[in-house]
């Protein structure tokens, strides 16, 4: 074969654009299986604790995060003399909507007495454990419902994921001082946990404004319960130079031993002074 002057190049041009051709069809192929692959399903965020309804029933409340639709978790319960979780969503009440809205209860109706429940999020065709409330089995000794009637716990609200929760006041409601004489009004705190293994809850209300001073704030150490499973104290001193419109900040803290397992704080208004 006769060779041309100037063409001894060619060959070499060529395979370098294939190659090169090549390896960005190679990298296109590849980037469009993981993009045209189907994405994982969003796991929701809940947080719900275990609390008792009017007739002593186990009620399962959501705390704050995503609602849940029918369909999208399940609930397990360990029934007492049983070895098993057995999934018993059916044997809860249906959500208003079939949606499990954050301040509703679910309550059980089921047989036995539960001693372990787990909540599960359905997604993708598996399921991811959401959330394992704890609660004092036996005759329905349930931990109390930390979701006051008409109280929706969040930002607003002060409601977070701490085991221990203000109640007393309220979210919308003013620090009120009562009695007669200014020298004898007093106020009340009250908080509620969703523990049992709680040893201790001390109580700190400080003026939110003006200077530090050892006059300006009041302790409460070893806070009791009361029948209702309260913590309350309720005889909360006027702090001197406390006046009506002024801001407090109120501060509840929970214990295990030497270790705090729960801190709850709000900021209201002064009255009644």
């Amino acid at each position: 074969m006769r060779q041309h002057r100037g063409e001894e190049g060619v060959s070499e041009v060529v395979g370098a654009m294939l190659l090169i051709g090549l390896t960005v069809l190679g990298v296109v192929l590849v980037g469009i299986t993981f993009l045209s692959g189907s994405q994982p399903e969003e796991i929701p965020h809940t947080t719900i604790v275990a609390g008792n309804s009017t007739e002593g029933h186990l009620t399962l409340a959501n705390y704050g995060g995503d609602p849940l639709r029918t369909g999208e978790y399940r609930i397990y319960v360990k029934i007492e003399g049983e070895d098993n979780l057995v999934d018993r969503t059916g044997n809860f009440s249906e959500p208003d909507g079939s949606v499990w809205s954050i301040g509703e209860g679910l309550t059980y109706d089921g047989p036995g007495t539960p001693e372990r429940v787990i909540v599960t999020a359905i997604s993708g065709g598996g399921e991811t454990i959401l959330a394992e409330p704890k609660f004092r089995g036996g005759a329905g000794k349930f931990s109390p419902d930390p979701v006051e009637p008409g109280v929706t716990p969040g930002p607003e609200t002060g409601g977070n994921d701490s085991p221990i929760q203000i109640t007393t006041p309220g979210a919308s409601e003013e620090f009120v001082f009562a009695g007669q004489g200014q020298g004898n009004k007093h106020a009340t705190m009250a908080a509620q946990t969703t523990l049992e293994d709680v040893t201790r809850v001390d109580f700190i209300v400080y003026r939110l404004d003006g200077p530090y001073n050892n006059d300006k704030e009041s302790m409460m150490r070893n806070v009791k319960v009361n029948t209702s499973d309260y913590y309350v104290w309720d005889d909360i001193p006027a702090l001197p130079g406390l006046s009506n419109g002024d801001k407090v900040a109120m501060i509840a803290i929970a214990y295990n031993g030497t270790e705090m397992i729960g801190c709850n704080g709000r900021v209201t208004t002064v009255s009644g002074l």
